[in-house]
């Protein structure tokens, strides 16, 4: 039977068609793995800033100075607040916020911003894009089983699942197993 030359074209077509995303999903697997350790999508930063002691006015108009002067992007800006008589603190979308000494016009600036092509491949692999990706995900997923049942099964004899190929399945299977009852035993 010709069914093994069918796994072979089916499985080296659909693995050219799934090279891209299998980069995008494992580059992001690897971030999105180490969570704890820092943000996979968002990089944040925080700098010192001085742009002079503030005019006398409302606290709108301070606001409105603070912004000009740190180049702001004016649809960012959630609110302000008078924290004490002297510092100003305006809020901005994602938890972004200035605080400023209105006597003297130093402070910090607080600010975030999407990590390049991670931010991406995580919206991506996450699924916060919904909708349509969802089932573009969804056939990927099964692309993917596609491809590991025709490269388990295309190889005949000992190269085959009946010969060696039974030992690396196996200690495929082995390695989450392992986890598993590591997890759940304590």
């Amino acid at each position: 039977m010709r069914w093994r030359h069918l796994f072979r074209v089916l499985h080296r077509d659909i693995g050219y068609v799934c090279v891209a995303l299998t980069i995008a999903y494992a580059l992001s697997g690897i971030a999105v793995n180490h969570i704890d350790d820092w943000n996979p999508s968002y990089t944040f930063s925080e700098r010192s800033v001085d742009i002079g002691p503030l005019p006398a006015g409302t606290l709108a108009a301070q606001e409105a100075f603070v912004v000009d002067k740190l180049a702001l992007d004016r649809a960012e800006v959630r609110g302000h607040f008078a924290e004490t008589a002297t510092s100003l603190r305006i809020f901005l979308t994602e938890g972004q916020e200035a605080v400023i000494d209105t006597r003297t016009g130093r402070g910090t600036l607080k600010t975030i911003a999407k990590r390049a092509v991670l931010f991406e491949v995580n919206a991506l692999h996450l699924n916060n894009l919904k909708g349509i990706w969802t089932y573009i995900a969804d056939i990927f997923a099964l692309a993917l089983m596609i491809l590991a049942l025709t490269g388990a099964t295309m190889m005949k004899g000992d190269r085959g699942i009946s010969g060696r190929g039974k030992y690396f399945i196996g200690a495929g299977l082995t390695v989450p197993i392992v986890f598993v009852i590591y997890m759940y035993s304590g």
